[in-house]
């Protein structure tokens, strides 16, 4: 049955009041099938002049075996705007006697079509002989999806994609810890096949033998190699096992998820990030943040329990048959996925499940949830699903409940069920963790996964992992005996032997820098538990974070921090900042002590900024830079002064001396402002920088965010080693971090760029400022909250040189 729009018992759409056609096995009896063949003859044959011929009551039919799913597809009017055309999809088998009329109602529907929309070719099926021939022939495409996929230039795409290494199965972005890998004794040697992988990218593509390959599963003669087996630990303490093709295997199986990904990718929701062009957890992150904004404030949060090892073949094949028949390329994808794993010397059978590691193996994911998809966005849900991982937006708890029986049972159709202990509701007041990234209302913060490798859990056996492993994996199966754990060190050069072959990627991963935490609005307590820094208001959790993902801490406000968290800061080499709540900075918390390569880089540091002739080069650089962002902020919006910096820069560039050099900047700087003054409204008026505190709107939303450009200058400053209050441009003056100042100038823009957003889209309104008897301006909390969110989301974008831009970012 391809795509059919069948409407449901008249009985059942009165009495739940949803979605009116059939979109699963349960909504479509034999008896309703045949009724609809029916209904749609009759219907031809009025349109047609004729008389409309009575149904009658349809046989009792027993449904053998029934397995439907709903599938949308796109399309464009020739007058109009894109939309969508769903239909259900599947196979249905039943079983009983017919009447010769009804016999001849089924095989003429095959060739009509049933359901709405027949003339745009929805609503075909066809009947099955007993010996599984069709009951007429079959319109077939000229060139099967494996001939496709043996086209030279996708054999050429697909092997410079495997031997970069990027056809590494990413793992949950929550999980894994980088950095250390568990391997069998008897694996530590590279065989044979991994000294060909090793050599692969030097090599051009064997686009003959690939091609060769290609022909022998299009007859049927290809033997699917084994996979070899790997487990990689994951940070709750279970074990993630992998099953990775062989090198040609993988270029084969890209070249067919190139080829069937052009046709799926399109008719899968817009709700699904995961292993998709165009998507990503950024994309997932924004759709959460677009949905904060329109008013949802609850979410339901869970993942499918074993979903990669439960996935149902039989229920696979029935779908890429329904989208591409018998065309070879289903066999094909099948035996791939059935392959046996190889693992400590023991094949290990397989009969369900998607191997983790396989190239197609996303995309087949993607196809067996997208059913879910479907089903609960026509049932009313906002879902955003990354892989076998999901959440779903509410307005408010009751809904957030039926989402779950929603969800769940939709699941249950596919023999699949939600992991109870990654369910729960949650206030995103009270935040939640997803993806990597850390949202608390508007606010959105990439946590990634733990910094580094500290790993406390080496010496295990596998025996002692056993119990968390999925258990319909192919691990599940194997016969408990030790295994080798591999430090730190012996992994990394591991990794770097084997990483193009051996290793799955971690979707998500950040630097080694770590995450910057800010704290704002009422004030908070700061405390250390169990590894991690957690932030209470009132005694109530708003959120937390292991102390190894950190890099810094910026506290806005009178925020308390105990003693035990400052020890484990301390420790830990995290800088805390002090700021207030308007943004004015205070200070830093720190050890004070040297990191690598330790005391011999700041002697360095002091040494090569004592020299007059090198700081006045360095500092050119950076005010240069300042000065050209600051022409072309003013230019973007047809600001003023544009004239009066060209002179600054040339001037600039012919500086003597730095004291020179800061007036030139000074009277610059002046300047600008008065330029962005005259873009800004009435409401926001603006003429020139107040500082300590900020005396109108648009200075406190500069001190804000040169107050988290500061941390985060400093934090990184700190980070690499260098002496923080030794600068080559700014003074040094107490505990002020000179450095941080100087490296922040070419980026200062950023926050005045964000700022002006804010402003012209009325994200930040003149009531959501206050002023003090003193003449202080204060932010709101709402106001801060959004202001921060897209200062950090600023900050984490890759910057470009000005003269590839060819359009304002802002």
């Amino acid at each position: 049955l391809t795509p059919a729009r069948l409407r449901r018992d008249k009985q059942l759409i009165d009495k739940d009041n949803s979605f009116p056609y059939c979109r699963d096995a349960s909504d479509l009896s034999p008896q309703l099938f045949l009724s609809r063949v029916h209904d749609s003859l009759a219907d031809l044959i009025h349109r047609r002049g004729g008389e409309r011929v009575p149904r009658g009551q349809p046989p009792q039919l027993h449904c053998l075996r029934a397995h439907l799913f709903w599938l949308d597809v796109d399309y464009t009017p020739a007058r109009g705007k894109p939309q969508v055309m769903g239909g259900v999809c599947g196979r249905l088998e039943f079983s009983g006697n017919l009447s010769p009329a009804w016999w001849r109602l089924l095989l003429l529907g095959q060739l009509i079509g049933i359901g709405q929309r027949a003339a745009f070719g929805q609503g075909r099926y066809q009947l099955l002989t007993v010996d599984g021939d069709f009951s007429r022939p079959r319109v077939l495409p000229a060139t099967s999806m494996l001939a496709r996929a043996a086209d030279p230039e996708q054999l050429a795409e697909a092997w410079r994609h495997v031997v970069g290494g990027s056809d590494l199965f990413p793992t949950d972005p929550d999980d894994a810890e980088p950095g250390v890998e568990w391997i069998d004794a008897d694996e530590q040697e590279p065989d044979a096949q991994d000294g060909a992988e090793a050599e692969a990218d030097e090599l051009a593509a064997p686009i003959e033998d690939l091609t060769r390959a290609i022909g022998h599963l299009q007859e049927g003669k290809y033997r699917v190699p084994e996979l070899r087996g790997y487990l990689l630990p994951k940070r709750d303490g279970g074990l993630r096992p992998l099953a990775v093709p062989p090198l040609r295997d993988r270029v084969l199986q890209r070249a067919v998820q190139q080829t069937l990904g052009r046709g799926i990718e399109p008719l899968f929701s817009s709700g699904s990030h995961g292993y998709r062009p165009g998507h990503s957890r950024i994309t997932a992150a924004d759709a959460i943040r677009a949905a904060w904004a329109q008013g949802y404030r609850w979410v339901y949060e869970s993942d499918v329990r074993d979903f990669f090892d439960s996935v149902d073949l039989q229920r696979l094949r029935e779908r890429l048959e329904a989208i591409y028949g018998d065309d070879p390329v289903v066999a094909a994808v099948l035996g791939w996925m059935r392959a046996p794993v190889r693992f400590r010397g023991e094949r290990i059978e397989r009969r369900n499940g998607l191997p983790q590691g396989s190239p197609l193996s996303p995309l087949m994911a993607n196809l067996m949830l997208d059913d879910f998809d479907s089903d609960m966005q026509a049932a009313g849900f906002r879902l955003i699903r990354f892989a076998d991982d999901f959440i779903v937006l509410c307005k408010d708890p009751e809904e957030a409940r039926r989402a779950g029986e929603a969800a769940r049972a939709s699941l249950a159709e596919q023999g699949l069920a939600l992991h109870p202990d990654k369910t729960r509701i949650t206030a995103m007041e009270d935040g939640f963790r997803y993806l990597g990234y850390l949202f608390i209302n508007d606010l959105v913060l990439d946590v990634g996964g733990q910094r580094g490798a500290e790993i406390d859990k080496l010496g295990r056996t596998l025996e002692s992992e056993l119990e968390q492993v999925p258990p319909n994996s192919w691990l599940a199966n194997l016969a408990s005996r030790p295994i080798v754990d591999v430090g730190r060190k012996t992994a990394l050069q591991h990794l770097i032997e084997r990483v193009a072959t051996q290793r799955a990627a971690t979707l998500g991963e950040r630097d080694d820098l770590g995450a910057v935490l800010c704290v704002t609005g009422d004030p908070c307590v700061i405390v250390s538990r169990d590894k991690h820094l957690r932030v209470l208001r009132d005694d109530r959790a708003l959120y937390h974070l292991p102390w190894s993902s950190l890099a810094t801490v910026l506290l806005f406000g009178n925020h308390q921090i105990t003693t035990p968290a400052m020890q484990q800061a301390l420790r830990r080499d995290i800088p805390i900042h002090l700021a207030t709540g308007m943004g004015s900075y205070r200070g830093v918390l720190w050890s004070g002590s040297p990191r690598e390569p330790g005391q011999n880089l700041w002697l360095r540091q002091a040494a090569l900024f004592a020299d007059p002739e090198q700081c006045l080069i360095a500092a050119i650089a950076i005010v240069s830079a300042r000065l050209r962002h600051m022409k072309e902020t003013l230019r973007l919006r047809n600001a003023p002064g544009e004239d009066a910096i060209d002179a600054a820069l040339r001037a600039a560039r012919e500086a003597g001396a730095i004291e020179s050099l800061r007036g030139i900047e000074g009277s610059a700087t002046r300047t600008y402002y008065l330029g962005i003054g005259a873009s800004l409204p009435a409401a926001f008026a603006f003429e020139r920088r107040s500082r300590r505190p900020p005396r109108d709107p648009f200075n406190a939303l500069l001190s804000l965010g040169y107050t988290l450009l500061y941390g985060y200058s400093e934090a990184m400053v700190r980070t690499v080693g260098l002496l923080p209050w030794r600068g080559f441009y700014h003074q040094g003056r107490g505990r002020h971090a000179a450095l941080a100042s100087d490296l922040m100038e070419p980026f200062r823009h950023i926050v005045e760029r964000s700022a002006l957003t804010l402003v012209k889209r009325g994200q930040v309104r003149p009531e959501d400022f206050t002023q003090s008897p003193a003449g202080a301006c204060f932010m709101t909390s709402s106001a801060r909250r959004t202001y921060l969110a897209l200062l950090i989301d600023r900050f984490k974008s890759q910057s470009r040189p000005l003269a590839t831009r060819s359009r304002p970012r802002c």
